[in-house]
């Protein structure tokens, strides 16, 4: 034994580490200290070893609900892994994640994630930040068989292998999806077809075989640091305990007694040998020490603020002059290109003719196909890449040209961007910055015009803004790609068209909000996006008649500022709200709930809210004009809560709907061109 080669003995001394430590957390686990599901990967940690030797420090991983040997094999520190389970503060993640929530930044172990396949993508944006960074460092995505039938591995696996990115997909092939068997789930074909389908290097190999698994391993880690690409790598193996705990399952019936003695030997006849290169004694010494760690947790950290540098709301600056919306969000695209090499813009239709309504023409012409990617038509997948660069270093502003599209990446932008701030203690930063376009247009229908605005805001960690004139546009979109953490930007499709004061150089607008746009006694109305157009028509014409508004554009939908909100509706005891989107559970429905508990005793009437009907969007122009709020039914609403101004009310109405009366209902209203 002592003529072993230095790597072997480093091996297979991780490997039977890896196993000892898992079946003591095992045997203590019913001791209920350990508050957290445990996935041990008893039986697999030959991969885990065999890949991690294979890697330097600075090399990432990401890895799955099933991470512990992979955690320890790329470094990870065992106590801080074994507090995270028991809920302490020194815990890799603060006692915030548990088992299925474990990372060493320092390490090497990126994050660990327990949906199935969402990882992967992430893993891919860590090779899209190390290409764009120059190393030669490389991005290991651990899954199981099961991730394979996700869309998002395929998605991945695509774009890896479209921009040659030095990423290995380390498949550990256990059989089992929980209790449902391989041939239960996909055709009898090698999993490593899958890869080549890719175009991904791929092959096959012994996952009990901690020395086989090195080699092939080390050679894929070769091709990607010499650019030659990402690899499939598949690793049969099999878990000896259940899926999610530290019992022994074979007898509910879903694998036989002799497949799990078939593989058992199979380990052993691997391993055995070694087993004199375990040190005992001490790992079950590093085990124990958590039974001592009853430290309390501090309070969680607050999530960050953005650092903005931001000149004001003043449309009188130098260099203003006044230009559209759309123009607008365009030159803020451009500015954050110029100014930090770390940002790239990537979307569908980013590079094409119309540049998604003209917001990012020329630009790839300009700055290239790696500062302005071309998405493929894959938006969680990319999304999670776009998160996993960020966690590099990078920071990407993505597009999707439609809201509704968005809706195919909630998985990533809900559990990825929105937590790891939070689950990683702050260590973790996701500065990335994402544009939806919302809102209506000619025959657009119910799935190419949606306002999901509530969608994101219900969500922890994500900031959403929804700017309303040309100078936030540009302001609010600098200063999301300039903030630590996720900013969803929502931009109403018509809003593109109104013009306003915009200066010409680099600026940020604060993301925050409400702002107070009109001053006024009689009534509160608070309004966001496109919707403040129509707000502003209603409140100007009100007030030609005598008849005040406080009128505010939300503008930050999370974090939500109601004081100024407030503190309006103590003083005029009125308030409506106008959304953008569904009136039922929506952004108007929070507020109105707020101002009523706060301010119950001086309202005069019940809050009123404006918003869509409970149907979908429709197509026809016969149907629509019916559907959205707009500036005559602001005026209506204001008329039932002041009875007393009906008069004058009713003349305001008649200037609106004059003129509303020469202008389609699905076409933007020329009167809202601006400058605002």
């Amino acid at each position: 034994m002592a003529s072993l080669p230095q790597p072997l003995m480093a091996l297979f001394r991780d490997m039977l580490r890896n196993r000892r430590i898992e079946e003591e957390i095992a045997r203590r686990y019913a001791d209920q200290e350990m508050r957290c599901p445990v996935h041990l990967s008893v039986g697999q940690e030959a991969i885990s070893a065999g890949v991690c030797l294979a890697l330097e420090r600075k090399d990432q991983v990401v890895s799955t609900h099933r991470a512990h040997a992979h955690y320890l094999s790329k470094g990870g520190d065992l106590k801080r892994m074994l507090a995270e389970f028991h809920g302490k503060k020194t815990g890799c993640c603060g006692g915030r994640g548990g088992s299925m929530h474990i990372f060493d930044k320092d390490a090497g172990m990126l994050l660990s994630l327990p949906i199935v396949g969402s990882g992967i993508p992430i893993a891919v944006g860590a090779a899209l930040a190390m290409r764009q960074a120059g190393t030669q460092d490389v991005a290991v995505a651990f899954l199981g068989d099961a991730a394979v039938e996700e869309g998002i591995f395929h998605e991945a696996a695509n774009f890896a292998a479209l921009r040659r990115l030095p990423v290995l997909f380390v498949c550990e092939n256990n059989l089992y999806s929980c209790y449902t068997g391989l041939e239960e789930r996909q055709p009898n074909l090698p999993l490593e077809r899958l890869g080549i389908a890719h175009g991904l290097a791929s092959s096959t190999a012994d996952g009990n075989d901690a020395s086989q698994v090195f080699d092939v391993a080390t050679e894929a880690v070769a091709r990607a640091r010499a650019g030659e690409g990402p690899s499939f790598l598949v690793f049969e193996t099999y878990r000896w305990l259940e899926h999610c705990g530290p019992n022994y399952d074979n007898d509910i019936g879903y694998r036989s007694p002799d497949e799990f003695e078939a593989w058992k030997i199979r380990w052993c006849k691997c391993a055995d040998a070694f087993g004199r290169w375990a040190n005992w004694v001490k790992l079950k010494r590093c085990v124990c020490a958590a039974k001592s760690m009853r430290r309390l947790m501090p309070p969680f950290n607050s999530p960050s603020k953005a650092r903005c540098r931001s000149l004001g709301r003043s449309p009188s600056m130098p260099n203003t002059r006044i230009i559209s919306a759309a123009a607008a969000i365009l030159e803020a695209t451009e500015q954050c290109l110029e100014a930090d090499p770390r940002v790239y813009l990537m979307g569908e239709g980013v590079a094409d003719p119309k540049a998604i309504f003209g917001t990012t023409l020329g630009l790839a012409q300009k700055w290239g196909p790696d500062r302005v990617i071309e998405m493929p038509v894959a938006e969680n997948g990319l999304t999670g890449i776009a998160i996993g660069s960020a966690l590099m270093g990078r920071r990407p502003l993505m597009v999707h040209q439609r809201v509704d599209f968005a809706l195919l990446a909630l998985e990533q932008l809900f559990n990825n961007a929105a937590k790891t701030f939070f689950v990683t203690g702050g260590v973790h930063r996701v500065p990335l910055t994402v544009r939806m376009i919302i809102g209506r247009g000619w025959g657009q229908g119910p799935e190419h015009s949606q306002s999901l605005e509530p969608l994101f805001a219900h969500i922890p960690g994500l900031k959403v803004v929804m700017p309303a004139t040309p100078f936030d546009a540009k302001g609010m979109l600098i200063a999301a790609v300039e903030d630590d953490n996720p900013v969803i930007v929502l931009e109403h499709r018509w809003m593109h068209y109104a013009t306003g004061h915009v200066p010409a150089e680099r600026y940020t607008t604060p993301l925050t909000g409400p702002e107070r746009v009109r001053d006024g006694k009689d009534v509160t109305i608070v309004a966001s996006s496109y919707n403040v157009l129509e707000a502003i028509e209603a409140t100007d014409a009100m007030a030609a008649c005598g008849v005040g508004a406080d009128m505010f554009d939300l503008r930050v939908l999370r974090p939500l500022d109601i004081a100024p909100i407030l503190e309006s509706v103590r003083r005029t005891g009125r308030l409506v709200l106008l959304d953008t989107g569904w009136m039922l559970y929506g952004i108007g429905a929070e507020i109105a709930a707020r101002a009523t508990e706060a301010c119950f005793t001086e309202l005069k009437a019940a809050p009123r809210r404006l918003g869509l009907p409970e149907y979908p969007t429709p197509s026809s122009r016969g149907l629509i004009g019916a559907f959205y709020p707009n500036s005559s039914r602001v005026i209506e609403t204001v008329a039932e809560l002041i009875p007393e101004a009906e008069e004058r009310l009713a003349e305001a109405l008649a200037v609106v709907e004059k003129r509303r009366s020469t202008v389609p209902v699905d076409v933007p209203h020329p009167a809202f061109r601006g400058p605002f």
